[in-house]
């Protein structure tokens, strides 16, 4: 996508080598959210130039060895300013940390706001797996990486993506465990590179 900011990160998970491509481009016609299909040309220009990132997940893997599950936390100073979960919309009232999950799932968020008054917003989104797939309430980081954007002056700047190591999954421990108290989340990134 032209005005793009890329980022490739590679993992190996079981002796299998894989990787994360990750996208954050800026929504310069309002049309690469969708929105303009699902909601018409008005709202459509209401997200124009708010960033839309997507993370495509490549693993040679077969079957269930190939189940991931992407979490994120995002923190916004029109807010709280502290990290928050966030779940897709209509997983909300569903006890799963995971925003998207499947085999070889793509992430994809395209936030946005219904006003360009000042403001910071800072996304770490993760990778993970369950070690048996889909069995146990259980999750292990693979990889992360943070990306978001700032308003200054009704101008939207973009933080471009970059990898996060296995501290920043720990600092968001407390918070998953206390959001998903069924759930076992461990420490550190699994199989790290």
């Amino acid at each position: 996508m032209a005005g793009a900011d890329a980022l490739h990160i590679e993992f190996s998970l079981r002796s299998v080598v894989g990787a994360v491509d990750v996208s954050v481009s800026r929504n310069t016609d309002g049309t690469l959210s969708g929105y303009a299909l699902l909601f018409g040309a008005d709202v459509a220009e209401s997200v124009r130039d708010f960033p839309v990132c997507s993370a495509s997940v490549s693993y040679p893997a077969p079957g269930y060895a190939a189940m991931f599950g992407w979490t994120q936390m995002v923190r916004s100073s029109d807010a709280s300013g502290d990290f928050a979960t966030d779940p897709i919309a209509i997983y909300r009232d569903v006890a799963t940390p995971f925003a998207w999950y499947g085999l070889r799932p793509t992430l994809f968020d395209a936030p946005s706001r219904d006003t360009r008054d000042d403001m910071d917003w800072e996304c770490h989104s993760f990778l993970c797996i369950s070690p048996d797939a889909v069995i146990t309430a259980r999750v292990q980081a693979i990889v992360g990486f943070s990306w978001g954007f700032k308003i200054s002056g009704s101008q939207i700047v973009f933080a471009a993506p970059a990898r996060l190591g296995p501290a920043a999954w720990d600092s968001h421990l407390d918070l998953l465990r206390s959001s998903y108290p069924a759930w076992i989340f461990d420490a550190g990134y699994r199989d790290p590179a």
